[in-house]
């Protein structure tokens, strides 16, 4: 479930492809821990598995009433979705440390051409 580097760097490449032309220009701003936030749930499947957590619980406590096994099941919902928001977090400073390194990276790159071939 966790989001990784990974994901981070290719979400972040990804995203500096889709705006190579207003970096060209000049015109490009990093965006929002928000609005990062908000790409990385759209781009990356969060959901909690309701059926495999039941089916954990129940392997593991034969015994346990469907009320204890919902109870249960709520709690690690509500467990993994405070998980999933630390970690959507996380991921979003990443993506965008990883965009301005690219960015920068890139910047340095044209100036570089621009001295050598003009």
């Amino acid at each position: 479930m966790p989001l990784y580097i990974s994901d981070a760097k290719k979400c972040a490449r990804r995203m500096v492809k889709e705006s190579l032309a207003k970096i060209l220009a000049g015109s490009y701003q990093t965006p929002s821990l928000e609005e990062m936030i908000s790409t990385l749930t759209k781009d990356f499947d969060h959901s909690f598995d309701e059926f495999m957590a039941r089916r954990k619980i129940m392997k593991s406590h034969l015994n346990w009433s469907e009320d204890r096994i919902e109870a249960e099941i709520e709690m690690q919902k509500r467990r993994f979705e405070n998980e999933l928001g630390v970690n959507l977090r996380v991921a979003a400073l990443n993506t965008i440390e990883e965009i301005e390194k690219l960015t920068t990276s890139l910047n340095n790159a044209i100036k570089e051409w621009k001295i050598e071939n003009l």
